[in-house]
């Protein structure tokens, strides 16, 4: 079995939408519904989307926080220093942990980003 699909519940899609693409820097690819559904496109990592809680009843419509994704950094700092100057919501400034270097953020919906990289850097 692998892993090919996380799907991000989103209230505000158009906001969600600019946050991945604009302040973080991601890029977007539309679904069939783009209104309510895009593709977040990550090099060599499993397919990533955004999709509206309004448009689904076939999943719960959870509060926001309830997820947290990780994100391989080669440059954490530099990371960390590009999303605090775009305005991200900063949980913990970098450190090194036994794993290597991390921060954690939030998206606008309350879900956390981990970015972690090699120690120093």
């Amino acid at each position: 079995m692998k892993l090919r699909i996380v799907i991000l519940y989103v209230h505000d899609m158009e906001k969600a939408k600019a946050f991945y693409q604009d302040t973080l820097g991601f890029t977007l690819e539309p679904g069939a519904s783009p209104e309510v559904f895009v593709y977040v496109r990550l090099e060599d990592s499993p397919l990533f989307a955004l999709q509206a809680i309004s448009s689904t009843t076939e999943s719960p419509a959870t509060p926001g926080g309830c997820t947290e994704i990780g994100f391989f950094s080669d440059d954490v700092d530099g990371t960390f220093k590009r999303w605090k100057a775009n305005g991200v919501e900063i949980v913990t400034e970098p450190e090194d942990r036994p794993f290597g270097r991390y921060f954690l953020a939030k998206d606008l919906d309350g879900h956390y980003l981990d970015v972690f990289g090699k120690a120093g850097g």
